[in-house]
This record gives structure tokens, C-alpha cells and sequence, in this order.
């Protein structure tokens, strides 16, 4: 019995083989790009290169921090080969930890060095914009917030909603405040928030619709969730608090330190930064931003130009992120 235990366990074993040899290379992408606007780029990259992709996600409302922890937790035996993520201060954070692995693409010329880890960690393409959203039908875009400061304005008092920050891009939104103003101003702004009677929402989408349904006049959320309302047929509008600027954030792709699929990691990185991806991306339903200039933008979408920002760098903001988070949930008993 044991003899004929062992035959059939290499039997298997040579079949399991002959398999993964004939399903040809993969690459497995931890992504938060909502699959909505990333399994059509995924699937494209499978028919152009013939690599089968594996493609993790998370829920709604953690998926960014869901997968940057799962790759902290894997970190001993990786089995992710790239991170595709949405929201960029926490691959920062990773490659700071020695998570990620450098590789300079060549098809990331023309990126400007602002979203360029100088030494080739991580690469920032196609971004989101941080906004105030709001009715048009019910808030005059007039007296839309400039700044971010005016949510705490009394006559938005308990008609402001934000997304929990412990998760995704407030918690990046906060973060850039922290760092450009210091934690004073920071905890004030906070504590204003809280006075003001906000409503801590699931995540942005969940933020979004608390303006849908009226129970919120404004909300803090990203132009992706924004502009996927807009098509839906709601009335819909965006803010970007141009007294001071907003915050923008773009995608990062980084290939894990120790990658199980190296080559094949290589191969995805350098054909998702290729301008015609960012075109694709600018031209779909979450409207993202291009951060090169010479990338096409259809009518009504966003060109980086023409954007008021904050006047902060993504590295300072994810070196400010875990104070951030830290005072918002004691601020917000979170």
C-alpha cells in the first residue's frame, strides 16, 4: 500500500507539472483598483502577453490596507509579484520597509519624478483627485467649500460626511494635512469636524451616497466616485477647494520584494505604465488623471495642469500617515 502511495503521489505530482507547464507564466496582482475599471485592463494584458494574471482584492471599504497588510504578513514567503494600488502612502510605507523591489521600467519615461520613487520602488501613474462633492441642485456651486476648512462653516453643521480614515484615501486626504500644517492646526481641524456633528461614513462610495439620498449636503470622496454617479444620471458635482488646493493621488505599481514570478512582474509593470494605458483609464467611467502631459483626455475629463493641489509631496504625506491616523481615531473614538 505504501509503494502504491508513493506511484500515485508522483503521478500527481508529474501531472500538477505537466500542468503548470502547459497553463504557460502567471503573475499574481494584488490590486484596489475597483474591478470595475481594472479587470478590463487585466484582461487585455492576458490576451496581449499570454501571462495568466491572479488577481486579488479586498473589500470596499479596507481593500488598499487589506493588501498592503496581507503582503506584510507574507513578507517571510511573498506570494504576490505586484501591487497595483489605488492609493499611494501605503506603498510608500511598504518600500520603506524593504517590501518592495527596485526596477526602473522603461516605459515610465516621461512620468514626472514627483510620482517616481528615486530608487525605482514604486510608480505613480493615472490618479484621483481628492473633492468635496455635493447636490448642484440643492448647494450652489458658488458657495462650494474653497478650502477644506469651510466644512466646518456652522451652516454645514451635520450635513458633512467623510469616510472612515482609517482606511484608503481620507486617511491619505488627512495625512497630507497633517504634514503641511503640524499637528495643532491638524487636531483643530479635527475637533472642528466632530463639533460640526460629521458623519463617519463606510468608505468614499458610502460618503457619496449620503449626498444622493440628502441625508448629507456635502462629502468628502475621490472623483472616481464622483463621476460614476455623474454617468449613472444623479445630480452630481465636484469641488476641489481652490483656495488651497487639493490632494492628488495616483496609482502605484510596485513588484514585491522576493516575487514568486519575477519576469513576469517585470513584464506587467512595463506594460501598465505605457501612456496608452493611462489614456484608457482617463477615458473610463472613474475618469483618472493623467500625470503625463502629452497622454490624450477626452471632453469633460481632467488634465493635471489644470488642477489647484496642495502644495505637499507623497513621501512627506506617507511619513505623516500613521500620526494621522492615530489622532483621527482618537478624535473620532474610532
Amino acid at each position: 500500500m505504501v509503494a502504491v502511495a508513493i506511484a500515485l503521489a508522483g503521478v500527481l505530482y508529474a501531472a500538477n507539472w505537466v500542468y503548470q507547464r502547459a497553463a504557460g507564466p502567471e503573475v499574481v496582482v494584488y490590486c484596489s483598483l475597483d474591478p470595475v475599471f481594472s479587470r478590463g485592463v487585466l484582461a487585455r494584458f492576458e490576451a496581449e502577453t499570454g501571462i495568466r494574471v491572479r488577481d486579488v482584492q479586498d473589500t470596499e471599504a479596507t481593500k488598499t490596507t487589506g493588501l498592503i497588510e496581507r503582503i506584510r504578513r507574507e513578507r517571510e514567503s511573498p506570494r504576490c509579484d505586484v501591487l497595483w494600488s489605488n492609493e499611494p502612502l501605503r506603498t510608500i510605507g511598504l518600500a520603506e520597509e524593504g517590501l518592495l523591489a527596485a526596477y526602473d521600467a522603461a516605459s515610465a519615461a516621461g512620468i514626472p519624478p514627483e510620482f517616481r520613487d528615486a530608487a525605482h520602488r514604486w510608480t505613480g501613474f493615472a490618479a484621483r483627485v481628492r473633492v468635496v462633492a455635493f447636490d448642484p441642485a440643492k448647494l450652489d456651486p458658488a458657495a462650494a467649500p474653497q478650502r477644506i476648512e469651510d466644512l466646518l462653516d456652522p451652516r454645514f453643521r451635520g450635513q458633512v460626511a467623510i469616510a472612515d480614515p482609517r482606511f484608503g484615501t481620507t486617511g491619505s486626504h488627512l495625512a497630507a494635512l497633517l504634514a503641511l500644517w503640524g499637528e495643532d492646526r491638524y487636531r483643530r481641524f479635527l475637533e472642528g469636524l466632530v463639533a460640526n456633528s460629521v458623519t463617519i461614513a463606510g468608505g468614499n462610495s458610502a460618503s457619496r451616497d449620503r449626498v444622493l439620498s440628502g441625508e448629507a449636503l456635502l462629502a468628502l470622496t475621490d472623483t472616481d466616485d464622483v463621476e460614476v454617479s455623474r454617468r449613472a444620471g444623479d445630480s452630481i458635482a465636484e469641488g476641489y477647494f481652490p483656495a488651497e488646493g487639493t490632494l492628488l493621488l495616483p496609482n502605484t505599481v510596485a513588484i514585491v520584494e522576493g516575487a514568486p514570478n519575477p519576469a513576469a512582474a517585470r513584464t506587467f509593470v512595463e506594460w501598465v505604465l505605457r501612456t496608452e494605458i493611462e489614456a484608457e483609464l482617463a477615458a473610463s467611467p472613474s475618469r483618472q488623471v493623467p500625470v503625463r502631459a502629452e497622454v490624450p483626455v477626452p471632453e469633460g475629463g481632467l488634465r493635471l495642469a489644470d488642477l489647484p493641489r496642495l502644495p505637499v509631496s507623497l513621501e512627506d504625506a506617507a511619513a505623516a500617515l500613521p500620526t494621522a491616523i492615530a489622532i483621527a481615531r482618537e478624535v473620532f473614538g474610532l
